[in-house]
């Protein structure tokens, strides 16, 4: 389908975890003016990292080919034939990518960016637990599933943020989601009103939940209804810390990587990515 659009395609396929950035940054420092990443939000974590390592100004386009995809939905793309499309036509628009600084394994401090969403608490064990799913189970069905044991126990975790070195506000939360994209756990709308390109992090708080209180209002997770929820706090900034007493989880972009304490700030349109041209999609820039 590519090459019926795009002519000859250079295809390069990744062997392991972290090879996809050093791919992206051999290929963009070689020149490579276009980088498609055909696979899923982790794929395309590894790729934006490789390219924001060097100095080239690449644009990025996206085949969702995971079950997840949900930096695919905010831009458009949810499926192969709107991703080609969207790539043929090769409309571009800058967007924000977010530089986080955490605990990593092991405890050393360690540092990434993601243009999706980073999130603590159930957000990263649910991420966690669909490691080694059947890949033929939808991504929402398996976020949902690895969800139901902590929130059955009903754990949840105390945390600290200070949102742009000012509001600082202490909650017992079930999760927590800095998001530049709106969607995360294959199709949950966790920040609805959420725009890529607008220089600040969408912070969506829910407050401790139970699974009961979760059955009962799960259209809302799917409608973008969630902050009339009374047990959702939402706020914008350009930067924010986390902090907690005890080891909190943490994912990047559906990847766990970590812990708490987190730092994030966002590098307002950082890259270039290719979007549905803008009769189809309402976007309001072009670059």
């Amino acid at each position: 389908m590519l090459e019926e659009r795009l002519g000859p395609v250079n295809v390069r396929f990744t062997e392991g975890p972290g090879h996809a950035t050093a791919l992206a940054r051999e290929l963009a420092d070689a020149g490579c003016g276009l980088l498609i990443v055909a696979g899923g939000d982790g794929t395309l974590n590894e790729v934006v990292n490789g390219i924001l390592m060097g100095s080239s100004d690449a644009r990025v386009g996206v085949l969702p080919l995971a079950s997840g995809g949900d930096f695919a939905r905010t831009l458009g793309v949810a499926g192969l034939a709107p991703a080609v499309n969207a790539l043929a036509a090769g409309d571009s628009r800058r967007i924000d990518v977010f530089r986080a600084r955490f605990r990593g394994p092991g405890g050393a401090p360690a540092e990434r960016c993601f243009v999706n969403a980073a999130s603590f608490g159930l957000g990263a064990l649910a991420a966690l637990g669909v490691r080694g799913w059947c890949r033929a189970v939808p991504g929402s069905a398996r976020y949902l599933a690895a969800a139901i044991p902590p929130l059955a126990s009903g754990r949840s975790f105390q945390v600290t943020l200070c949102l742009d070195d000012s509001l600082s506000v202490a909650f017992d939360i079930t999760t927590a989601a800095v998001a530049n994209g709106q969607y995360q756990g294959g199709g949950i709308r966790i920040a609805p009103e959420a725009e890529i390109d607008d220089g600040l992090a969408d912070i969506t708080v829910v407050e401790r939940v139970s699974l009961a209180e979760v059955v009962a209002n799960l259209p809302i997770l799917y409608s973008g209804a969630l902050y009339s929820h009374p047990k959702v706090r939402h706020w914008r900034a350009a930067r924010m810390r986390a902090e907690a007493e005890t080891e909190v989880p943490l994912e990047l972009d559906g990847e766990p990587v970590g812990t708490l304490p987190l730092e994030i700030e966002v590098l307002p349109q950082a890259l270039r990515f290719i979007f549905p041209p803008l009769g189809n999609t309402g976007c309001a820039t072009q670059m």
